[in-house]
Formats: C-alpha cells, structure tokens, sequence
C-alpha cells in the first residue's frame, strides 16, 4: 500500500526527531512536547525515505562511478576529498538524532501503550538504518547508543557485533508481528502498508537477507541468505515504498539536491556507456550539451528515482532476486535468477524488456549477476551497490588518477566513510579507540565484513 504522506504529519515527525532531552528548561507552554505514536511514525518513515537520496548516498554513488560531480563538493569528492565534515549532517540528523531517534521515540511508547505493531516497525527501520551505517563506517555506537543526556559518550561496537544485532532486532520484530492478537486499534501511521503484519514480516526478512548476504564473505552462508530472501518480499507490489509529493517543503531528497545545487553533479560517462543498449538507459539518464543528467529542471525530474514525487522503496524484490541469483552464480550458474531479476528491474522502472533479460542473462556468471545489479540499483540503491563492490570487487572501478590524500593515503577507491568531525569533537575518545581497532579506519581501509 502506498500512501501520499501530509506535510504537517512529515514536519511533525522531523522536529520530534531532531531534539535533544533538556528537561524542562525554556518550555514554550504553548508548543506541544509530546505526539501520539500515530504522528510520530509518519516523519520517521519519511527521514528513513529522504535518507536514501541523502549526501551519503549521492556521496556512494561517486564512489561507485554511477555519478560524476561537476562542481562544488561534488567535484572534490570525484577525487576523495571526504573528510569527516563530509557525513556531519547524515550522522547527526538523518541517522542518530534522525530516524535512529524518532524509532526509539515509536518503540518506547509502543511498549508504554501496549501497541506491539508499532514497535514492530520501528524495529525493522531502525535495524535497516543501523546496518546501513554500519556497512558504510565500521564499527557504530549501537548497545549504548539512544540514552539521551544519559549518555552522550557512547562505546563504538564491533561490526561484527552490530550486524549481530541487527539481525536479533528483525528476528524480535518478525516475532512480535507473527503472534496472535496483534491488530492496533489506529494504524494510520503506518503510510507504508496500512498495518499490513504480513507485509512487515516480508520486508523484515527481506532486510536479513541483505545482512545475511554483507556478512557471507565472513561466514560463507551466501545459500542462507538466498534461501531467506526467497522467502520474503514476493513481487513488486511487496515492496516498503514511501510516496513523496511534488512540492518544495515535501519532495524526495534526490531531487530537492538537484534543485538547490543546480549543475553540480552529473552521471559518470563510464555509467552512461555501461547502459548503453540497456531499456533503463531511458528513464535513468538523458543526453545533453552538458553530457549525461539525471535531472532535468525544465521536466521537474524526468528520470525516475529523481523526480520530486518520487515513490522510494526501502528495500526491493528486485534485491531479492539477485541476492538468489549471486548465490546460484557461485553455486554454478545463476542464469535463470538473473533474468527473473532483470526482468522485475524493468517492471519497477516501467520499461519493456524488448529481450534485454533473456540474453543478459545467458551468461549466469558472478561477474555477470553483479553487474546487472550495478545497472539496477541505480537512483534507488547506491549503498548496496556500494556493498557489492566492497564484498567482490565487481565491477571493476578504476581509481581516479592522483587521488591520494591523507584522508585517502593509498589514492584506491574507498571502502569507508571516515566518522563525522562533530562525533570526533564530541566522543573522542571513543572515536579514537573505534580508529585503532581498525587499523585507523581510513577511507581506503575495508570494513570487517567486506575485508
């Protein structure tokens, strides 16, 4: 079910969570300081929807050679000039003091007032935001993490241990979602599906199965991530989408950049050439004087995953598919799942096969399998591209030329995000100790799971 969010519900939820406990000082008694769970979820969801286009992802999607920057930070960050004022915003109010917040906002008055669904929900966002994040930095602040002025210097835990977690979180939301008795009396927050329990579960399966499959380079068990992801989101129309809407104050994040920061980023001409043949080519990217776009300001966004009112999944079929085509790929040949995910790629995008999958998919290799989910994650997906790179090294990106730095000292294509500088300040010592347990996580130092 896919629900036009509305704007003071979305406002709503982003103040709730951007604020800091600071008891009752300067209190306007006139302005509410609490919201029913029912408000509370709807910004949540949006933040975890704005999340996927947000400068982390964009950030990704130059590291992967899908974007190219043309100006501004943009240019630098072709080169990896990420410094750690780079994910000061992500990491302050998209993740922690974001969506990570207003979960824990939803999971505390859902046991409060004995609404599991709700707290359910909160759950699988959060475990999917935590995973994200620690794919892209290492080792995060998780077990002591959302403890307010409590405390404000959490521990940084392993990867290891945080993808652990994760996957503890889903299985404790797939339960709570599966017993009996579960119907809430007012599921009108929930603009994804509606209070659907079943569709949650399939969703919070589908979120192990990405997990399972970040963590198999460690464990081997590529077949059990295939075998969950078998058994969660079903089609398409499973999909977790959140629906923005085509104004300034209420758009998708991708295109609210492109509109603020005009000309600043492009798509990489390597990319362009790769869809070259390809059916999503269309609705992916346009040629002009400039080169290849991916925003056209006098069309409002004519590709896809970059229109304002755009409906941005938080986890797909199509992902689905190709975690079970990788896994047959290794097993031996991963043809017939590769063109079941080709193909529901196309029907995502609305796009006629015209026979692009059948013969893509003829050779079922590893090679294969990743490139093809290179080309269908575009606009929507950047950090599992991003993922798969790490893990396999596919497909094959060349470094830019005379990229060393110091944030970068061996000039590769990074493997990380370096911790944001306000973290840095604020959890020093913490941060410090988080750095020496990963050989100084550095950009160019690969993460635990993807080593």
């Amino acid at each position: 079910m896919k629900k036009i969010f509305y704007i003071p519900l979305l406002m709503l939820g982003l103040l709730l969570s951007s604020c800091n406990d600071f008891g009752d000082t300067n209190l306007d008694p006139t302005v509410p300081v609490d919201a029913p769970i029912e408000l509370v979820l709807p910004g949540l969801l949006a933040q975890t929807a704005f999340n996927e286009g947000n400068n982390a992802n964009r950030v990704a999607g130059i590291v992967t050679q899908q974007f190219f920057g043309l100006d501004a930070q943009q240019l630098a960050y072709n080169s990896y000039v990420l410094g750690q004022d780079v994910m000061n915003n992500y990491w302050n109010f998209g993740l922690y003091a974001g969506v990570l917040r207003s979960c824990q906002v939803v999971i505390d008055k859902a046991e409060a007032e004995d609404r599991p669904l709700y707290g359910a929900i909160a759950q699988i966002v959060m475990a999917n935001e935590y995973g994200k994040a620690t794919a892209a930095f290492g080792d995060i602040p998780m077990s002591e993490a959302m403890q307010g002025t409590d405390n404000l210097t959490p521990v940084y835990d392993s990867q290891e241990n945080v993808y652990a977690q994760v996957q503890s979180m889903l299985d404790a939301a797939i339960a709570t979602l599966s017993a009996d008795g579960l119907a809430d009396p007012n599921t009108s927050g929930d603009l994804v599906f509606g209070g659907d329990a079943a569709s949650w579960v399939a969703t919070a399966k589908a979120m192990k199965a990405r997990y399972m499959l970040h963590t198999a380079k460690r464990t081997g068990d590529y077949a059990g991530a295939a075998a969950m992801a078998a058994d969660a989101i079903s089609s398409n129309a499973g999909n977790p989408s959140f629906q923005f809407e085509n104004t300034a104050t209420a758009n998708h994040s991708l295109a609210k950049f492109a509109i603020e920061r005009p000309s600043t980023l492009g798509i990489d001409p390597r990319f362009a050439a790769m869809m070259d043949g390809d059916p999503r080519q269309a609705v992916y990217m346009f040629e002009d004087d400039g080169g290849w776009q991916w925003f056209d300001m006098a069309d409002g966004g004519a590709t896809i995953w970059s229109q304002s009112a755009a409906n941005i999944p938080l986890i797909t079929y199509v992902e689905m598919l190709f975690i079970q085509a990788e896994a047959d790929a290794r097993a031996g040949d991963g043809s017939a799942m590769l063109e079941q995910a080709i193909l529901a790629s196309m029907e995502l995008v609305g796009v006629e096969d015209g026979g692009y999958a059948a013969a893509a998919a003829a050779d079922g290799s590893l090679e294969n399998v990743l490139t093809e989910a290179y080309k269908a994650y575009y606009g929507f997906n950047f950090h599992e591209t991003w993922s798969n790179w790490r893990r396999t090294g596919i497909p094959a990106l060349t470094p830019t030329d005379g990229a060393t730095n110091g944030f970068n000292p061996s000039g590769a294509v990074p493997q990380r995000f370096l911790y944001a500088e306000s973290e840095a300040t604020t959890n020093r010592v913490n941060v410090e100790a988080a750095q020496a347990a990963q050989n100084g996580a550095l950009l160019d130092v690969p993460v635990w799971a993807f080593e």
